[in-house]
């Protein structure tokens, strides 16, 4: 790969001979939210994204931070579908991203909050979230679901791998020649 640095910005030049404009955009606003949702899936699952939080947040409710990270992980995936929406070319991926979209809104809005309930410790004084676990570990795979279909769409639209079998080596070929011509 080729890079070109021009002041403090960067330019890809890809393997099929595009300049990938799309790197910056698809790392930040497609890959970035991805991996955020195995986090947040993860601390919908346990409460932690990873153990060695879990021991450090020893006095935090597990219950609250499921909840929190299953909020998280809803509103990441809606992101994503707003990021890609212009994207969504092939077929009837603009609908599907679309259909995704409003499945993930109506569990948000009308089911998240039936996934738990307040509860009050009168000798402690304090509040806290307690979760329904048939609720919300239905809710929690509906969304797990949802995250992994995501995927389909993205793909068929080339946003998480590229088709190479629009690579044309020939004209591979002469737009390098081209470029290197040009740049004398």
């Amino acid at each position: 790969m080729d890079n070109n640095v021009k002041g403090d910005e960067k330019s890809y030049f890809s393997e099929t001979g595009n300049w990938n404009v799309a790197d910056k955009f698809s790392k930040i606003k497609i890959m970035e939210p991805l991996m955020m949702c195995d986090k947040y899936e993860d601390i919908a699952l346990y409460g932690y994204d990873n153990f060695m939080d879990e021991l450090a947040n020893i006095e935090v409710q597990p219950d609250e931070l499921r909840i929190e990270g299953l909020r998280h992980l809803i509103n990441e995936l809606i992101k994503i579908t707003k990021n890609v929406k212009f994207a969504m070319k092939k077929g009837d991926t603009a609908q599907e991203m679309q259909d995704i979209k409003e499945r993930l809104y109506v569990l948000r809005d009308n089911y998240l909050i039936k996934t738990y309930r307040r509860q009050t410790d009168q000798s402690a004084q304090s509040r806290y979230l307690k979760i329904k676990p048939a609720i919300f570990d239905f809710i929690f795979e509906k969304v797990s679901e949802i995250k992994s279909e995501i995927n389909f769409p993205l793909n068929k639209n080339n946003l998480i791998f590229t088709d190479k079998d629009d690579f044309n080596p020939k004209e591979f070929k002469e737009r390098l020649k081209k470029k290197t011509i040009k740049k004398g």
